[in-house]
């Protein structure tokens, strides 16, 4: 119980005489960081605001002797975990108003519920406040209970230029607009980014981009290759970026220098490679998929046997006559047909053998063989040796088709025509059913045959026994800026990652993807199947492409957007106008009415930007 005969009056209380009130309306607990920070903030600061309390009565309505806090629970909470930190004693006087005149939970209420929390900004400039007053990073940090890498962000927000504080205390950009901002310290440099970027596209990320524009990340492969330390030692300076996931993130602001380094680098393993003996040695800092494709692989060739080897041949050859003789003698008898072919079997295994050992690279394509020199993708020395330049490549491809040519065979036949096609048909028939049962291999199969036409270059298909295609289109005959987007680079970089996984040799390619998981061989699979997809049509309101792309979840809002250059310029200008009152307004599209068609594109892919609107060739279902 409690007693309403006081008027309100300040006195000191001993801590151990307050207690808990049930009528405070805060419920929710304390968090402990809370409770701590405001320990910590006490015993730098003390205690800048009184606890309110009312008396506590016995059911007699006699005074017990103690306090229930009304307001300010916490900050008991606080002087207790001082006690514990043996900072004060349990009888540590403590500043309060005692009021038994007003309603304890109304006044609970009103100090929870009117207070206002201080703006971001007004913190950001406090903290540099405090330590421009001679402070250190970490004795703001200890104060209020934060990490000294909180105490330097915030100082950095403080450091962007004023006006932009003062559009953040307007609500008129973000924090996320600060971070970005901040990422240097030059305010002429942030007003000038921030003028020359319009208005729609003031994004945090465009902002940091251009901020950085002449930087490269830390991140990226070619630091990696020279680095930082490298880097710094040759004169180089990093900007740092506070607010980024990884502590260690930040740009290298002298790209120029880094590209020396790099080269430098690169020039020496060259170097090294060239009195190696390689025909030629080309440094590619930045080797992709496409330039690499354009270079030949030496193609291997069977050397002559050595005397050793021949008779073994011969031995082989004649036993294995001799077998095929017998059995043809014997042709009734299945047993010993069975072991006969048997025998053959092994045999013809160990032909196999010696003929494998025979196999060597071509000696007239690996004296002209060389390499190329590049960075990898996890900024790691990328050698590429043993292959051919493309002209050499092409050469030598033609030199082979006309060997094989001319090597056909001109004697007599074994089996007619007729005949080789009625056999060749039943085992290709047979073998069909045999893989229809076994999915896994299938896969592989035609994994095997997709990727050898979409991954390798095309003289290097090798026997086509799964007949399927991998037809890919010409997109750029149809949208030249294609290379540009979005979808594009996406596919070329998922190429290069499955390409670099792949043996180099296409000869191999078939027993390494037998080895492989099968969800590594369907990774593959879908890529290559990917790109066999056609849906380039004249019709507009053709639908075969809706089933596939809804299946795939496909939203083109994530891929495309209209500008003046893909589709506006392109309309005439009242479906313009259209496509404004769509997407945006009929208001804003009646403001554009009288603008001519060039600078209208232009407007309206302003206005477009941001809303996702899609024409409904690209909507299909999954929009």
């Amino acid at each position: 119980m409690t007693s309403r005969k006081h008027t309100p009056e300040s006195k000191f209380i001993p801590l151990n005489q307050l207690k808990k009130s049930p009528r405070n309306v805060r419920q929710t607990p304390h968090e402990k960081a809370h409770i701590e920070a405001l320990a910590d903030s006490i015993e730098v600061h003390g205690q800048i605001q009184n606890l309110l309390v009312e008396t506590e009565v016995d059911d007699g309505g006699k005074p017990t002797g103690c306090f229930l806090v009304t307001a300010g629970e916490g900050r008991r909470l606080a002087h207790l975990l001082r006690v514990k930190r043996k900072q004060i004693k349990a009888s540590e006087p403590i500043r309060c108003v005692v009021d038994d005149t007003h309603d304890a939970k109304a006044l609970s209420l009103a100090e929870n519920e009117l207070r206002q929390n201080m703006h971001p900004a007004d913190q950001f400039i406090a903290f540099k406040q405090l330590v421009d007053g001679g402070q250190s990073v970490e004795e703001v940090a200890a104060q209020f209970s934060v990490s000294p890498l909180v105490v330097q962000r915030r100082l950095k927000l403080a450091n962007v230029a004023p006006e932009f504080l003062a559009l953040y205390r307007k609500k008129d950009v973000s924090l996320e607009h600060l971070m970005a901002l901040a990422i240097t310290d030059d305010h002429e440099k942030q007003r000038q980014v921030w003028k020359n970027l319009p208005k729609y596209h003031r994004h945090p990320d465009s902002v940091r981009r251009a901020l950085t524009e002449h930087e490269i990340a830390v991140r990226e492969p070619i630091v990696k290759f020279v680095g930082l330390k490298a880097y710094e030692k040759a004169g180089g300076m990093v900007r740092r970026d506070l607010f980024a996931e990884h502590q260690d993130d930040g740009f290298v602001m002298d790209a120029e220098l880094l590209q020396r380094l790099a080269r430098e680098k690169l020039d020496k393993v060259a170097a090294q490679l060239k009195a190696d003996g390689h025909a030629w040695v080309e440094v590619v800092p930045n080797l992709d998929y496409a330039t690499l494709s354009t270079f030949g692989r030496v193609q291997p060739v069977l050397r002559e046997p050595t005397p050793k080897e021949q008779v073994k041949l011969d031995a082989l050859n004649k036993k294995r006559a001799d077998i095929e003789a017998q059995a043809e003698a014997s042709k009734d008898d299945e047993d010993r047909l069975a072991e006969w072919s048997d025998r053959v079997d092994e045999i013809e295994a160990e032909i196999d053998q010696l003929q494998e050992k025979r196999r060597v690279p071509d000696p007239k394509q690996q004296a002209l063989t060389g390499a190329i020199v590049s960075i990898g993708s996890g900024g790691v020395l990328d050698i590429r040796e043993g292959l051919l330049k493309p002209e050499d490549a092409k050469r030598f491809k033609r030199e082979q088709k006309a060997a094989s040519k001319a090597a056909s065979p001109s004697g007599p036949r074994t089996h007619s025509a007729a005949l080789t096609r009625r056999l060749t048909a039943h085992r290709t028939l047979a073998l069909q059913a045999a893989l229809a049962q076994q999915p896994g291999i299938a896969i592989v199969a035609l994994t095997h045959r997709l990727a050898l036409q979409t991954l390798f270059n095309a003289g290097h298909w090798g026997n086509r026994v799964v007949q399927v295609d991998a037809e890919q289109i010409a997109f750029d005959q149809h949208a030249p800026d294609v290379e540009g987007c979005k979808a594009h680079a996406a596919l070329t970089e998922r190429a290069q990652a499955l390409r670099a996984a792949l043996p180099d040799d296409p000869e191999k390619l078939f027993g390494w993807l037998l080895q492989q998981p099968q969800a590594e061989v369907l990774r593959l699979c879908a890529y290559c199947v990917a790109t066999t997809i056609n849906g380039v049509s004249a019709d507009e309101t053709s639908p075969s492409l809706d089933p596939l792309a809804s299946a795939a979840g496909l939203d083109m809002r994530e891929w495309w957007s209209a500008t003046a250059e893909n589709y506006l310029g392109g309309v005439p200008k009242a479906r313009i106008l259209e496509v404004v009152r769509e997407a945006v307004s009929p208001e804003v599209a009646a403001t554009l009415t009288s603008l001519k068609k060039g600078p209208l594109a232009q407007a309206a892919e302003k206005r477009l930007a941001g809303t996702g609107w899609l024409p409904n060739l690209l909507r299909g279902q999954a929009a």
